[in-house]
C-alpha cells in the first residue's frame, strides 16, 4: 500500500503582493496581513489637500507610500514598471504624473530616489525636481498704478498709450535758428566787430533772395573790406546796411566812398548851369555804382 502525502493549504499572509482584484475573489483588508505606519497629519492632509490632486495622482502617492513607509524607508528608487504594476496606469504616463506631483510639492526627488514630502504645509508650492537647484519664483506681472482696483475676473489691465505732443516750430523760428547758427558756426575774427542781430538777419535774407550762399570764404572777403571801412570811420552795421539798402551782393569800401564824394559834389554842380560841369557830375555820380560783374564776386 502506497503512502500518500496530504497537502495542507496554509493562508497566504503576503497581502498586497498578490493582486486579488483581477481574479474577482473575496478581498478583505486586515491588519493581520500587514499594515502601514502613517502619520495622522499625512492622512488628514490627503483627505483635504491644499493642492488639487487627480485620481491618478492619488494612486501614485499611495503607491509610493507602499514602497517606502511600508518598509520603514523615507525614500526609495521606484521605477515606472513597479508603479505601473501597483496602479494599473500605463508606464508612458507614470513619469508625467510623478513630475506633476513634484511640482505640486507632494513628492520630492533625492538623487534617483523618490518619496513623500512630509512637510505638508509646503504642498502646493513649486519645488525643483532635485534638491540641488534653488527654487525659482514665478514671474509676477506688475500693473500700472492708476488708482483703479485690479479686476476680479483676472483680466489684464492695458495702460493707455499717452501721446506726447511735439512742439511745433514755425517757419519763422526755424529761420531764426538757422541765422543764429551762422554766427555760432562761422569764424568772424576777420571782422572788426560782430554785427547787430537784426541787421545781420536782414543781410542774410537779402543774399538768400539773390541766391548767394554764405560761406567762410565770403565772410573772410567781407572782413577785409570791413577792416578798411572801419579804419575810415564806418562800423560793420553801417556797411551791412548799405549792402541791404543798395541790394549789393558784394561789398567794397570804395563804392561807399565814391557815393559819399558824389553827394558832396552834387550840391555844387546843381548851382552851375554849365553843360560841361553837369556832364562831369553825371559821370562822377555813376562811377561809384558797381558793375554786375563786381557785385557778383562775393
Amino acid at each position: 500500500m502506497n503512502n500518500l502525502a496530504e497537502v495542507y493549504k496554509f493562508p497566504d499572509k503576503r497581502g498586497g503582493e498578490i493582486n486579488q482584484h483581477d481574479t474577482g475573489g473575496y478581498v478583505k483588508a486586515d491588519i493581520e496581513q500587514g499594515y502601514d505606519r502613517l502619520a495622522q497629519k499625512l492622512t488628514d492632509t490627503l483627505a483635504n489637500p491644499p493642492v488639487k490632486l487627480s485620481a491618478r495622482e492619488y494612486q501614485i502617492v499611495f503607491a509610493v507610500m507602499s514602497k517606502t513607509y511600508r518598509w520603514h524607508k523615507r525614500t526609495d528608487w521606484i521605477n515606472n514598471v513597479q508603479l505601473s504594476e501597483l496602479t494599473g496606469i500605463s508606464q508612458s504616463h507614470i513619469s508625467e504624473i510623478k513630475n506633476t506631483l513634484v511640482e505640486k510639492g507632494v513628492l520630492f526627488f533625492e538623487g534617483r530616489n523618490i518619496g513623500i514630502n512630509p512637510i505638508v504645509s509646503d504642498w502646493g508650492k513649486s519645488y525643483p525636481k532635485t534638491g540641488k537647484k534653488k527654487v525659482t519664483q514665478k514671474r509676477v506681472k506688475t500693473y500700472p498704478k492708476t488708482g483703479n482696483d485690479l479686476p476680479e475676473n483676472g483680466e489684464k489691465l492695458t495702460q493707455k498709450r499717452v501721446t506726447q505732443k511735439k512742439e511745433t516750430i514755425t517757419k519763422e523760428k526755424t529761420k531764426k535758428i538757422n541765422k543764429k547758427s551762422l554766427l555760432e558756426t562761422l569764424d568772424f575774427s576777420t571782422w572788426p566787430a560782430l554785427p547787430n542781430q537784426q541787421i545781420f538777419d536782414d543781410w542774410v535774407a537779402m543774399r538768400k533772395a539773390k541766391k548767394a550762399s554764405i560761406s567762410q570764404t565770403v565772410i573772410n572777403n567781407f572782413g577785409k573790406q570791413f577792416q578798411i571801412a572801419f579804419q575810415n570811420g564806418l562800423s560793420v552795421d553801417e556797411c551791412l546796411s548799405e549792402c541791404i539798402t543798395r541790394n549789393w551782393q558784394g561789398f567794397k569800401y570804395s563804392w561807399i566812398a565814391n557815393a559819399n564824394q558824389s553827394q558832396y559834389s552834387s550840391m555844387a554842380q546843381r548851382q552851375s548851369n554849365n553843360v560841361g560841369d553837369q556832364l562831369a557830375y553825371l559821370q562822377d555820380s555813376l562811377a561809384h555804382i558797381p558793375t554786375p560783374h563786381d557785385d557778383e564776386v562775393l
